[in-house]
């Protein structure tokens, strides 16, 4: 499968990111691929988002003010265990403090390592 294919445009992501640029370019990344994308700035902001839009899958960063990603992981896990998150961190240690995560990638993200985790979750 190219990493330019097409395989989600009939999916929904939602994409829980504080950083402003960081959220920009996720959404720039993914805007052709996905039929919708939907954005939050915090665990609890993704939390009403996720009720609210049903998305297929979820990108979180897990240092956020309000709520952090990792909390609001396992709320959705809890309630929806088979929505898959992927954890998107600066830090390569949190993949061991987040065994929730359907995939940890770590900071700066490649396209082709992220195509490949949306991949593996929406199959």
């Amino acid at each position: 499968m190219s990493v330019l294919d097409d395989s989600f445009k009939d999916k929904t992501v939602l994409i829980v990111e504080d950083d402003s640029m960081a959220r920009l370019g996720l959404q720039r990344l993914l805007r052709f691929r996905f039929q919708d994308i939907h954005l939050a700035v915090h665990g609890r902001d993704g939390l009403e988002k996720v009720a609210q839009f049903h998305p297929d899958v979820v990108l979180t960063d897990l240092e956020m003010p309000v709520m952090s990603g990792s909390d609001m992981l396992r709320q959705l896990k809890s309630n929806s265990p088979e929505l898959p998150v992927i954890v998107i961190t600066a830090f390569a240690d949190d993949a061991s403090h987040v065994p929730e995560a359907d995939a940890v990638l770590t900071k700066p993200i490649l396209k082709a390592e992220l195509l490949q985790a949306l991949r593996k979750c929406l199959r």
